[in-house]
Formats: structure tokens, sequence, C-alpha cells
């Protein structure tokens, strides 16, 4: 499998070229890389995509959510501005629009204030009138989203191998306002799009998004399009054995506009499911390469992300994320289809004690490969060893 990721990054290398007069685009705030755990990761989460975050990076990632997740995100080093990030996602009680469970909701606000500008006056004979300090902007982006599984294929390799293979799809819809200099104001819609396919048997996900697909934000006359992105990844998780878990990904990530093509790697490390390394690289990106962070969870409810990331000429980046997690749903349950209407839905079977759940919705970790029981095979995906 690890062969199978390295084959795909210099791929998508080799394809790479500089772009010839690349556009620009409008609410940069959109390129902002959002979750700590994410970006500790080297932002390869597209295919790793199992909690709040994925709405920027894979919105069918919400379908991976066994419990509900409030996350709060805090970033610093971009000069004198000021970011934070509200997130919410969680399972949704009903089997989805196509009846093959894991529907869920999710839901974020986004907002940035871009510091203070001095503006001075004069007097016609070139003398200071006044001076006084306003605010140069910001930016607010609001949005929802929805996923589900579309989908479960039993693939029967022969010999005894046989795996499940799930499809996830997500959509999100976004509302982005952005002002400047307390004087001009722009506001458009958007929309975001992701598709995931995961063997838990085999430890292997891959996932597709277009993001940031819209208008453009118009402040006077011209407009400026929004960072159109198109983001494709793959990932792989080894357990090394019951308290040892490690997850390598890798992403392509184009910018449409921009004519820029940029390749991301990543690995993750988690011991007994409460402490978690993690490092990345971004490659064929100005100002920023390595990125490393850790992990901490306090009993599968309370957890923090941090994440630092280098860049060559801005100021380094750290971003911290606090996360609380409630109300988990059992993957059985999540799992379920729908059933016809003269039946009787069956009722949830709620976790109570989170401790003894997965702390964060990732696969399992593949097993020795074993022949499950006809009627595992539709049990889906469970809460991904995190």
């Amino acid at each position: 499998m690890n062969s199978a990721l390295l084959a795909a990054v210099l791929l998508c290398a080799g394809a790479a070229r500089a772009a010839q007069n690349p556009g620009s685009t409008g609410a940069p705030i959109l390129q902002l890389p959002l979750g700590s755990r994410a970006l500790g990761m080297g932002t390869a989460f597209t295919a790793v995509a199992s909690d709040v975050s994925a709405l920027f990076y894979n919105p069918a990632g919400l379908s991976r959510l066994n419990a509900h997740e409030a996350a709060f995100t805090y970033i610093s080093g971009l000069a004198d501005n000021a970011v934070q990030h509200l997130a919410y996602g969680g399972p949704l009680p009903f089997t989805g629009l196509t009846g093959s469970g894991y529907s869920s909701l999710g839901a974020s606000v986004l907002m940035s204030q871009n510091g203070t500008i001095e503006v001075n006056r004069t007097n016609a004979d070139g003398s200071l009138a006044s001076s006084e300090n306003i605010s140069a902007g910001g930016d607010f982006v609001g949005t929802l989203g929805y996923a589900e599984r579309v989908g479960m294929t039993p693939l029967d390799l022969g010999e005894g191998k046989t795996y499940g293979v799930n499809h996830f799809l997500g959509v999100s819809g976004k509302y982005v306002r952005s002002t400047l200099v307390q004087t001009y104001t722009a506001q458009t819609f958007a929309a975001d799009f992701g598709y995931l396919v995961n063997s838990p048997e085999a430890g292997v996900t891959f996932g597709l998004a277009a993001l940031n697909v819209g208008g453009k934000l118009r402040y006077v006359e011209a407009g400026d399009p929004l960072p159109t992105t198109l983001r494709a990844g793959a990932a792989y998780q080894q357990g090394i054995s019951s308290e040892h878990a490690m997850t390598f990904a890798a992403d392509s990530e184009y910018l449409v506009n921009e004519q820029q093509l940029r390749i991301n790697s990543g690995m993750e490390y988690f011991w007994q499911r409460t402490y978690g390394l993690r490092v990345g690289y971004q490659f064929l990106q100005d100002n920023s390469g390595l990125t490393m962070g850790f992990g901490l969870r306090w009993h599968g409810r309370l957890m923090l992300d941090y994440a630092w990331a280098m860049s060559r000429n801005l100021n380094d980046s750290h971003r911290f994320t606090l996360t609380y997690r409630f109300g988990g749903v059992a993957p059985s349950v999540r799992a379920r289809n729908r059933q016809p209407f003269i039946e009787r839905a069956p009722e949830h079977e709620p976790i109570e004690n989170l401790d003894e759940q997965t702390p964060q919705t990732y696969e399992p970790a593949p097993r020795p490969r074993a022949t499950p029981r006809p009627e595992q095979r539709t049990q889906g995906v469970p809460g991904w060893i995190y």
C-alpha cells in the first residue's frame, strides 16, 4: 500500500509545471488551512477527513463522525490578523436520502479581522490635518454541509479475501462576505462537493473534492473569482498493535484560477489512542514547507490539537484546536439501511460511556485477513481507531 501512495505522489509531481500568468482570486481566507490536526499532517487531509474540519477539505468526511463534535480553532502568526473558526458536526437520526446510513450534518463560522491601517489627511499646504486608525477590513464565511453513505460494495477477491467498499458523498454551501477599509463590501455564495471511497479491511481510503465553486466578489465594478480548488488524496492506516496506530496520507491540490498544482504529504502516529504526533510537508508552495503537530485525547471527550507550519516569507503559523465530543452513536446503528414502512424502525443504541468508544472517528487498523460472516458485510464503516 505504501508503494502505491508513493507512486501517486510522484505521478502528480511529474505532471506539475510552472503556471503562466496565474490569475488572482478574492477571499484569500478560503485558502487558509483549517484544523490543527490537518495542518500538522501537511494538509494531506482529503482522504483522512474524519472530523469537523472535513467541511474545509472534503464534506463527504462528515459521514465518518460517530459522535457530535464542537470545535474552536485559534490561529496566530499571520501579521496583525486575527482568525477564529467555530465548527460543529455530528450524525443524524435517519438513514439518509439513499437509505444507506451514515447521514451527518456539519456547520461552521469562520471570521477574520485584518488589523488596522493609519489614514493621514493633509491640508492644502501639505501640513498634517488629521490622523486616525481605521479597520483594514475583515471576512465572514458561514458553511452548512451534509453527507451520507450512498452504497456499499462487497468485493470478493477469492482465497478467503473479502473487502467491503463504502462510498460516501457530501455537499456544502457557504456564504462569503468581505469588507475592505470600512467602505467596500462584497458578498457571494459558493458550494463544495466531496466523495470518499473506503475499505476498512484494507485500511485504504481515496477522496476527491471540488471546493469554492461559485460566484465572484464584486466590491465596485470588477469582480474577483473565488479560489476554486480541486483536491485528490489517498490514505493508508496500519495498526502495529493494539496500542500503536499509524496513518500515511498524500494529496494533490490544484488551484483552478491560479493554475497551480501543489502536493501535500503527511503522517500521524497515535499511542494508546491518547497521545499523537504528526508531521507533514507541503511541496510546490512559496510560503510553506515543513509542518508538525501533536494531539491529546482525554477520555475520548476533550481533544486538544496543536500545529506549527514553517513559512519562508511570513511569520511561522501556530494554531490550536479545542474539540469537545458528545452523544456517541454506535456504528452498527449508523450503518442500518432504511426499513420498509410497515416495519418499525429500530431504536438508536446510544453509547453511554464514550471512554469505551474510539476517541476520534477513524477506521480501526486492519487486522489479519479473515472472511467476514455474511451478516457482517453490511455493517459498514466503524469509527477509525485514533
